[in-house]
């Protein structure tokens, strides 16, 4: 039969799960980067702090009278997470993958096209958030595991774990909660531009911006508690995850943050939708 009387058949095929769809985004992105050398570059630089307590923890369990300096305890996996918020490359990372992850598909219209196939927003959502958060936990939770796994094999007992036994769950814990922080708030800001470089300033903006201006208003309000900006609080609710702080409005604010750009989230991404 000639091709042109063929009339119009609808797809009566299986719908391909809702993970798999949002993986093939997630992919598709991922393959991008992984192909820059520059973001290459920036997740072997991530990882230098690790290298350094890596040799710590050589250096502890090899001579036990070397000095104090290099103790190790349930704290260092604490503080080389925050040192990792603190020196940017959690920064980084989350806006070398989200910054254009978003902004990027409304300035060339693929946001449509994304939404004119069986993709919900959640699906497109999903796509763009793991290759953030899967470079977040790769400076991150990966690094912190391969330690905790190599004081464990370097030590002759599991003195630290049962000292300790919260401490796995804390790491994974305060590296899930860091990669929601920021993951949510970098593509909060891509969805509200059209350009990823506005979105990258935008970004930087809010990180340095917050920290400027609580460091600011901390300094005038004597007898107050110094208030969090976006790097500040993240590092405050890792000190309270690894018990060196009690104070909870740390956590609270990520939570804030994480709730706040999940909601510019949900309204931009309909406001999208709405004008197909």
């Amino acid at each position: 039969m000639p091709l042109y009387d063929l009339s119009y058949r609808r797809f009566d095929g299986p719908r391909t799960p809702r993970f798999r769809r949002s993986l093939a985004l997630a992919r598709s992105a991922a393959s991008l980067l992984l192909r820059k050398r520059s973001f290459l570059l920036l997740l072997a630089v991530s990882w230098v702090p690790a290298v350094v307590r890596a040799a710590q923890i050589y250096v502890a369990r090899q001579f036990p009278g070397a000095p104090e300096f290099f103790t190790i305890s349930p704290g260092t996996w604490g503080d080389f997470l925050t040192q990792q918020v603190r020196f940017l490359p959690v920064v980084l990372v989350s806006l070398a993958t989200g910054a254009s992850a978003i902004a990027s598909d409304f300035a060339s219209g693929a946001f449509t096209i994304y939404l004119s196939k069986p993709i919900s927003r959640f699906d497109y959502f999903l796509g763009k958030a793991l290759p953030v958060a899967a470079a977040v936990g790769a400076v991150t939770l990966a690094p912190a595991l391969v330690l905790l796994f190599l004081h464990l094999a370097l030590a002759p007992d599991f003195a630290l774990l049962a000292s300790a036994p919260w401490l796995p769950l804390s790491v994974i814990a305060y590296s899930v909660l860091l990669a929601l922080y920021y993951t949510l708030s970098v593509l909060a800001i891509s969805s509200l531009c059209r350009s990823g470089r506005v979105a990258g300033a935008g970004f930087a903006a809010l990180v340095f911006g917050s920290e400027i201006a609580a460091r600011t208003a901390s300094s005038r309000m004597f007898g107050a508690a110094r208030l969090p900006g976006v790097n500040g609080a993240a590092i405050d609710a890792g000190r309270w995850l690894f018990g060196g702080s009690t104070a909870l409005f740390p956590l609270a604010f990520l939570i804030g943050v994480i709730v706040l750009s999940a909601l510019v989230l949900d309204r931009r991404l309909r406001s999208g939708e709405g004008a197909l």
